[in-house]
């Protein structure tokens, strides 16, 4: 038998050597970014302060981590989205195990490197998400699985995935995903059934019934909140049929995966499975059954009614492993490398965030350099791949240069619009300490915007000694922000500082007394039509609450009113 170690060894030495040098090079970026945090980081940071077993829209890991690490690093950005580069190099490496025990440490290198260069990835490793948080759990727990699949676990092994699928729930619900692959694994694959279904397999699912059921105890005392916002969350109230939304899906998952890597996983799932056979056929059903129910679910679910773009993320651990072997058995094909460099160009065109005469070169790019790699590889299909991860590669460090100096690169790139959730923050707060200073002091600061609310949030940090309120368009609470009790502070001597022209009057209107005193703001940069993007704040003295009642009627009478709006900007 021919001795494969020495180039075991190699490929995990040169795996874990460009693991670790992303790993330095995105730490750097997050160390020196000078970007704030946005509205769902601060609101994570919020629920990281007192430590529970749910929270109003998401299950407790992501709190968990903010809170070890702010303990560790301060109650900063930087505390908070430390953890989230070591979270997507984890992830990587346990796809290194995953592929090299499916097939070789060559499939390991290309899956882990793969993963580590999408372009989500890149992302997803400058802030702190929920997905940043499941990642490494959902590898982990593929790699534990196929060890269970391939008879190599013994008792602990199967506990250890009992255990890894419990946390995944715990850090984001997503993680049901995972379960209907098991399901689906064990219907298609025997040895998965022949190894799952058995005393040890029990055990798997007694841990992972330990681990969430004080999850589900909390939600079951408290209405089942975190639940019943997950639902809502799906939107499925209105038109149910939005078929444009497919073409939407397909290029926002161009976007998260990366163009190539997408297109050959789709390409490969339709004409490349049905070509192979035995072993190397079940290993691929297996880790198709982890991909295709995921990107099938989201995608109904855009046609629907909508769908983010990273609600399909989990697909992409198991499908990093998957285009790996599919590059590797591909036959070369010319027109193969023509279709993907024009659908890639075309793609380019639903790019978000930029004008159509960038997106039109940027596409026109792309295609051009596939071409290099195409005839630089003599068009073999291993060349796409690399292809694909050196435009990952360029698009995430021109992406960390703008993250580091953004400033100096976004108004150039016409990026101040995608930023401006994560700029502004800390100077707004400090102009609205300094015009409280000048005021009598309120009992209560109110606001009418959650993104507003979760910024002061975290950036007042207490300096204005009042407690800080979100209005409430409805009757009861529908976010975290607007939990905050409406309570006696309200009816006294209040601040608003409203961002809101369209609720002004609606919220002057559940006031005795409402009069301008001022405005703060701050600038946020251009958008790619030439217009200022102003974060303002409008300035009220408010007393005697007294709420009207949100009947259709108030709806009614509100609903084209405004207040001292901005004067609309002419785009040039």
């Amino acid at each position: 038998m021919k001795n494969t170690l020495p180039h075991s060894t190699d490929y995990a030495r040169l795996t874990a050597l460009i693991l670790f040098g992303l790993l330095v090079l995105r730490v750097a970026c997050v160390v020196l970014s000078p970007l704030e945090l946005y509205a769902d980081e601060a609101q994570y940071w919020r629920w990281s302060e007192t430590l529970e077993w749910g929270y109003y829209s998401k299950p407790p890991l992501i709190a968990w981590v903010i809170h070890a690490s702010t303990a560790m690093f301060g109650d900063s950005a930087l505390g908070v989205r430390l953890p989230a580069p070591f979270l997507h190099t984890i992830a990587a490496w346990c796809l290194f195990l995953l592929g090299r025990s499916i097939a070789s440490p060559k499939v390991g290198l290309m899956a882990a490197v793969g993963y580590a260069l999408m372009p989500a990835v890149f992302l997803s490793s400058t802030v702190l998400s929920t997905d940043g948080v499941l990642m490494p759990i959902w590898a982990t727990a593929l790699f534990l699985f196929w060890r269970v699949r391939q008879g190599e676990a013994g008792w602990l092994g199967y506990i250890a995935l009992g255990l890894a699928i419990g946390a995944g729930f715990l850090a984001k619900y997503a993680m049901l995903y995972f379960a209907i692959g098991i399901v689906l694994t064990i219907l298609l694959d025997r040895p998965t059934r022949q190894n799952l279904l058995t005393p040890k397999g029990a055990a798997m699912l007694a841990a992972l019934l330990v681990v969430i059921s004080p999850h589900i105890l909390w939600n079951a005392s408290n209405n089942f909140e975190t639940v019943g916002h997950t639902v809502d969350n799906a939107n499925l109230g209105g038109e149910l049929f939005n078929p444009e939304n497919a073409l939407t899906f397909i290029a926002d998952q161009m976007g998260v995966f990366g163009p190539i890597s997408f297109l050959a996983l789709i390409g490969g799932l339709i004409f490349m499975r049905r070509t192979v056979s035995g072993e190397d056929g079940r290993r691929e059903l297996w880790l198709t059954c982890f991909v295709v129910p995921v990107l099938v679910i989201i995608l109904v679910q855009a046609v629907l009614s909508r769908a983010h773009a990273n609600w399909a993320a989990t697909a992409y651990p198991a499908g990093s492993v998957l285009i790996s072997l599919f590059f590797l058995r591909a036959r070369a094909h010319k027109w193969l490398w023509y279709v993907i460099a024009a659908l890639c160009a075309v793609s380019f065109i639903l790019a978000p965030d930029f004008t159509l005469t960038a997106r039109i070169m940027m596409g026109l790019g792309l295609a051009a350099g596939i071409m290099v790699f195409a005839f630089a590889t003599k068009f073999r299909p291993i060349g796409l791949f690399w292809a694909g991860l050196t435009l990952h590669g360029v698009v995430g460090f021109a992406m960390m240069a703008v993250l580091i100096a953004p400033q100096a690169l976004s108004a150039q790139l016409d990026l101040d619009n995608a930023l401006k959730r994560t700029r502004g923050w800390d100077a707004l707060a400090d102009k609205l300490v300094a015009f409280s200073e000048t005021q009598p002091a309120p009992t209560a600061l109110l606001t009418d915007e959650r993104e507003i609310w979760h910024g002061l949030d975290f950036y007042l940090k207490d300096r204005i000694d009042a407690p800080l309120i979100l209005w409430r368009y409805n009757e009861g609470a529908h976010s975290f922000a607007e939990q905050q009790p409406l309570t006696s502070d309200i009816d006294g001597d209040v601040l608003v500082a409203s961002y809101r022209p369209n609720r002004r009057p609606a919220i002057a209107a559940d006031f005795e007394t409402f009069e301008k005193v001022g405005e703060v703001s701050v600038d946020l940069g251009h958008r790619s039509n030439g217009c200022p993007i102003i974060r303002e704040l409008v300035l009220y003295r408010a007393s005697g609450y007294d709420p009207l009642p949100r009947t259709q009627d108030w709806v009614d009478r509100f609903e084209d009113q405004t207040m001292d709006a901005p004067e609309p900007c002419k785009a040039r």
